[in-house]
């Protein structure tokens, strides 16, 4: 959905939602469609309002249009860098989450550089993944570092995810009972998983099996 029209008749939709989440919903809408026209700080603060708010329906609707017009405005990349620096742990989460490829690189590594040392574990844990899903190669000696030094258990799942991911293209993780490993490699907007029985387990099948993964093809 990229026009105030589709977004309006989206969320028309949801009928059961509190009026005054609704109405902020809406009110994002407003926002994108006078920002589109050109730059408005006061109207900006709208949208950033919308993209910083804890419910799910506002959000999203404020997240979404923020980061669309971002990827052409300056003054919004600009609000999304400040978001990653607020006092409001729900609005630095949304600045690293929804990042996406639209927006300068400059600005996706300044936001998931700050991320990585943000003092709630969920921000760490979003900038432990946005590193890998932007290929931020330079930022594994760091994260190969957060691996001895965090304390929380889901940033430490993350790391152990995503820094082989991000290392090695692929993440190989043996089976208890000995029987073989699962393979996960990364594809845009998701992870693919697949079974290497330990009878055909050597680099070369590795090798091809991550290939074929990130096509998106199925292992024989």
């Amino acid at each position: 959905m990229n026009t105030p029209d589709q977004w309006r008749r989206w969320l028309s939709r949801f009928t059961r939602q509190p009026k005054h989440r609704l109405a902020q919903a809406f009110e994002a809408v407003d926002a994108f469609e006078a920002l589109s026209a050109g730059p408005d700080e006061q109207i900006l603060q709208s949208l950033v309002k919308a993209a910083s708010s804890p419910h799910k329906l506002v959000f999203e609707t404020g997240c979404h249009l923020l980061v669309l017009l971002a990827a052409t405005q300056e003054n919004c990349q600009q609000a999304i860098d400040r978001m990653s620096s607020s006092q409001d742990a729900t609005a630095r989460f949304h600045a690293v989450a929804y990042l996406n490829a639209s927006l300068p690189e400059s600005l996706r590594f300044s936001v998931i550089d700050r991320a990585l040392s943000d003092r709630s574990s969920r921000v760490r844990a979003m900038a432990v993944q946005q590193a890998e899903t932007f290929s931020l190669r330079h930022l594994l000696p760091r994260l190969e570092d957060m691996i001895a030094s965090e304390t929380r258990a889901n940033v430490l799942k993350a790391l152990a995810l995503h820094v082989p991911l991000l290392r090695d293209g692929f993440l190989l993780k043996p089976e208890p009972d000995g029987s073989g490993y699962w393979l996960t490699v990364s594809t845009p907007g998701s992870l693919r998983t697949s079974f290497i029985q330990q009878d055909r387990f050597r680099d070369s099948h590795v090798k091809e099996a991550v290939e074929h993964l990130k096509k998106g093809e199925l292992l024989s």
